[in-house]
Parts: structure tokens; C-alpha cells; sequence
């Protein structure tokens, strides 16, 4: 897995020291329940989904942790549900008490650079739930085109099911359609 790093931002492999950091946020109610998933009850618990978050496979191009300068996660982005070659989708999640402070945003376009440019992918996917508003504002920033609602698209924890809005950016998009709106971010992004 890369690192990398922009004017503010350190996007890096996640590690189980993060366990604490993420459990912070983690076991806010808030966050996990707008994701599809049960907010965490222990840092065990935390512990056990970062080894998971540590595979790297075909399918998945492993967790980032995103964090400022200072190397405390805040989040973690990736790409995962490969197809190599095709398509991916990104899923993310930012302490709730980061949001608005465009963080996402900024990692968001680090790591669709890193799905066109490195891992070499056709389309990228981006999925939300209709009353998440924060990931709904962050699909627009990024740029992703909206597509559709996937009726009783994602099965809830609780077994339930949700409708799900389908956004996605293409390699045409990124290279010809989007190439100014990556070009500062480009511009300043290092590989470590």
C-alpha cells in the first residue's frame, strides 16, 4: 500500500495503534448507523475490525487512515469492492467532530487519483444512504455524477434494508471532464 501526502493531509496504510482514535468515533452512534454498521461496543472490537481493515486483496485496496500532519487518524477512506481493471467503490468515514473542514473532500480526490492513476480503474462508485446528508454534500464536491436510487439497495445490520443512492465517476471523467478539478491537488501530492 502507498502513502501519501498533500500540503495538509497524510493518507496512510491503517495500523492497530489507530484502535484508539477510532474507536472514538467508532462508538459514536452517529457514525456507524449512516455507514450500514453497529456503532462499536469496545476498543476489542475496534481492534478486531482494523486486522480486518489490514487485508489488502484483489478486491480491496486496503484502508487508509487520514490524518493531519500530526499522524492521529480522523478516518479512513478506501477502495474496496474491486474489479481489476473495471470498477471499485469508495467508502469512507470522518469523526464526526471533523466534518465541514473539507477534509473528506481532499482525501476523496487523493484517493480517486489513486483509483484512476494507480490501481488503474474505469469507474468508481460512491453509495449513500438518501438521509445522509454530510456523504450527500461530499458526493457533490467530489464531483461524482449522481445515477440512481438502488431501491432496498443495502441490508442494515438489524437485517432491514435501505435505498441506497448510486453516484459514480468514470476514467473519462477524471482525465478529460475533471482533469482542472485534480490539477492543484496533483500538483502538491507526494508518494511516500
Amino acid at each position: 500500500m502507498m502513502t501519501y501526502m498533500s500540503d495538509r493531509l497524510l493518507i496512510r496504510p491503517v495500523h492497530l495503534k489507530d484502535a484508539p482514535a477510532m474507536y472514538d468515533y467508532a462508538k459514536d452512534p452517529r457514525v456507524g448507523p449512516m455507514a450500514g454498521w453497529n456503532p462499536h461496543a469496545s476498543l476489542d472490537e475496534t481492534k478486531a475490525v482494523i486486522k480486518q481493515m489490514m487485508k489488502v486483496s484483489e478486491t480491496s485496496s486496503g484502508v487508509y487512515a487520514v490524518c493531519l500532519h500530526d499522524n492521529v487518524l480522523l478516518g479512513t477512506i478506501d477502495i474496496h469492492n474491486i474489479k481489476p481493471g473495471f470498477q471499485g467503490e469508495m467508502g469512507l468515514v470522518l469523526h464526526p467532530d471533523y466534518h465541514g473542514q473539507g477534509i473528506m473532500s481532499e482525501a476523496g480526490k487523493i484517493m480517486l487519483i489513486h483509483a484512476f492513476e494507480t490501481l488503474g480503474l474505469k469507474r468508481v462508485e460512491y453509495r449513500h444512504f438518501k438521509d445522509n446528508f454530510a456523504s450527500k454534500r461530499l458526493r457533490e464536491k467530489l464531483m461524482f455524477r449522481y445515477e440512481g436510487i438502488l431501491r432496498n439497495g443495502h441490508r442494515l445490520p438489524d437485517h432491514s434494508v435501505t435505498d441506497t443512492v448510486l453516484s459514480a465517476m468514470t476514467d473519462t471523467d477524471y482525465f478529460l471532464r475533471l482533469k482542472a478539478f485534480f490539477a492543484p491537488i496533483k500538483a502538491t501530492l507526494k508518494s511516500l
